[in-house]
């Protein structure tokens, strides 16, 4: 920053004569590069540059390196009278003298120039006005490198929109276009402040590049507060809820008064409004943390970076701080932390969601105590195997099995290690099932194995065999000496009925005569006889023996349920 002298227009109503005159008289105070300009009320900034003496015509930049300036109005001498350039947020960038992202003006510096340069500022809060001079080439240079960050900055926000809109299509909750419709907010907000918007978006409207910054500050505010209330809502807290809508509106009010309004009237209440919000985001982020804490600590990360950087803005309208690298761009580096870690969050939370979503689905297709396919699943897959072996009809056989003393395990041990013997039962099914092979459980109790491919009476005779003597080995989830009793039940290609429920109600039947017979463990069944269609073919070797005898037509089914 350059040397001079500044004074101050309390009134805002001095003319550049006047301020000419009050500054030869000794008036102004020695510029000092950190002070805070009692800018706002309507006053006025006045500046008196002592330029450096130049030995030939010497081109040169001017900058005021803070967006968003009202106005910034330069007085130089040009062919002995004074030449006026303007720029400003109270003018359109397009008509400012060097488009950039600040107030910026180019300068020729003439050998044995005596008559300093003026500067008059005006802003609607208190500021510090670090004015620059440097060369050409070092201007661009710097707008350069100010805009690459600005640029990569712009393209990391969307691509993380552009990720949320897609996230909302793969996972299928509506929160995530939320999100991507937020993030778009807040990058607009941030082309606002930084004043990449005024330069390349809205160059030719004044007054919005007046209001962008705070009418879109206080838009992401708001849309923060809706956007948690969607995250953290839940039907044990709605005055959580409640309170969070209460504070959406309370934004909305606030932008509509300082957009129909008047903003400079209503501007002093966006700053009360943007500190109550952040402590609002940081109680609800820490009350998340308690309900959800691998979720809401990512929430609480992106809420503490976000209120980090903004405190710093904040404290600068307040005339607290000068400009400077947290004050001025405090609240975007704020805003590119929370972004990447909410999305983080967004996609535990639907990580969450999908796996409840799967746990439930799960529910309606298992088995809740074994973990097998339900009733529901082995009929589904019985249909499928009898649909195939209308054109195949040697494919595929059914085991029905039957845990025959569930009964007598429960009353010398109790229910628990009944349930136990069941679960053990399922396992050993389960460890005789190849892939496509199904293995689910009968709504009475009883297990069944759907079996594919072509299978001969030697091959499913030694399935039933294996079955048999995995249930007769001891497990260490039962008690010493306790082994299973299986009976076994086979219906091998081709069926007879051609319908799952009367297939398996023949099985079921057999089962309930096998079940009361000592020493037989195994019997195939693969014709009709009687009115029930139930035949007993020849058996084979089971657990204790062979069993050649028909099973009765009327045999009825017997379970032990458990």
């Amino acid at each position: 920053m350059g040397e001079g002298d500044v004074l101050v227009d309390a009134s805002g109503s001095l003319t550049f004569e006047q301020v000419r005159s009050k500054f030869d008289a000794g008036e102004g105070q020695p510029i000092l590069p950190q002070r805070i300009m009692p800018t706002g009320g309507g006053s006025a900034i006045w500046y008196r540059l002592a330029l450096p003496a130049v030995g030939e015509p010497t081109p040169l930049m001017l900058t005021v390196p803070h967006p968003n300036m009202d106005s910034v109005d330069l007085y130089r001498p040009a062919a002995g009278q004074w030449q006026l350039e303007r720029s400003g947020d109270q003018l359109a960038v397009a008509q400012w003298p060097v488009r950039h992202l600040t107030p910026a003006f180019e300068l020729l510096l003439q050998p044995g120039e005596t008559r300093p340069t003026y500067l008059r500022v005006t802003h609607n809060y208190p500021i510090s006005v670090p004015w620059q001079l440097a060369d050409r080439q070092s201007f661009h240079e710097q707008s350069k490198e100010s805009h690459l960050l600005l640029g990569v900055y712009i393209g990391l926000v969307l691509l993380i929109a552009m990720m949320s809109a897609l996230h909302a299509v793969s996972w299928r909750d509506s929160i995530h276009l939320f999100f991507a419709f937020y993030v778009l907010v807040v990058a607009a907000g941030q082309l606002a402040l930084t004043g990449l918007g005024g330069e390349f978006l809205w160059p030719g409207s004044a007054w919005w590049n007046d209001s962008a910054p705070v009418a879109l500050t206080l838009t992401t505010a708001a849309l923060l507060h809706l956007f948690l209330r969607q995250m953290v809502v839940d039907r044990d807290a709605p005055w959580l809820t409640r309170g969070l809508l209460a504070m959406t509106l309370i934004g909305a009010g606030i932008l509509t008064a300082f957009l129909f309004i008047g903003n400079k009237s209503s501007f002093n209440l966006a700053t009360p409004y943007y500190v109550g919000s952040m402590a609002v985001y940081l109680s609800v982020a820490g009350w998340y943390v308690w309900r959800r804490p691998m979720v809401g600590t990512w929430v609480l990360a992106a809420m503490v970076c976000l209120t980090v950087g903004s405190i710093f803005p904040i404290l600068r309208t307040q005339g607290l701080l000068p400009l400077g690298v947290a004050t001025q761009y405090g609240a975007q580096i704020g805003a590119a932390l929370e972004i990447p870690l909410l999305l983080v969050a967004l996609y535990l939370r639907s990580r969450e969601k999908r796996d409840n979503q799967a746990r439930v689905g799960a529910l309606t297709r298992a088995d809740p105590l074994t973990g097998v396919g339900n009733h529901r699943v082995l009929l589904q897959r019985l249909d499928s195997l009898l649909m195939r072996q209308v054109r195949d009809p040697g494919a595929g056989a059914v085991v029905r099995v039957r845990l025959s003393n569930a009964i007598e395990i429960r009353q010398d041990y109790g229910m628990e290690t009944a349930q136990s013997a069941v679960v053990q039962a399922g396992a050993c099914i389960t460890s005789v099932a190849q892939e496509g092979d199904t293995v689910a459980r009968h709504r009475d109790g009883d297990f069944v194995l759907v079996l594919q491919g072509h299978l001969t009476r030697e091959q499913l005779t030694d399935i039933g065999q294996r079955l048999i003597a995995r249930g007769l080995s001891e497990s260490p989830a039962l008690p010493p000496n306790t082994v299973l009793q299986l009976k076994v039940v086979i219906a091998e290609a081709p069926f007879q009925l051609a319908d799952a429920t009367l297939l398996l109600q023949s099985l079921g039947a057999v089962l309930g005569e096998l079940a009361g017979r000592s020493g037989t463990a195994l019997r195939f069944v693969s014709g009709p006889q009687g009115s029930n269609g139930v035949n007993g073919s020849n058996g084979s070797n089971g657990a204790s023996g062979a069993d050649t005898r028909n099973a009765p037509a009327a045999a009825q089914e017997q379970s032990a349920e458990v």
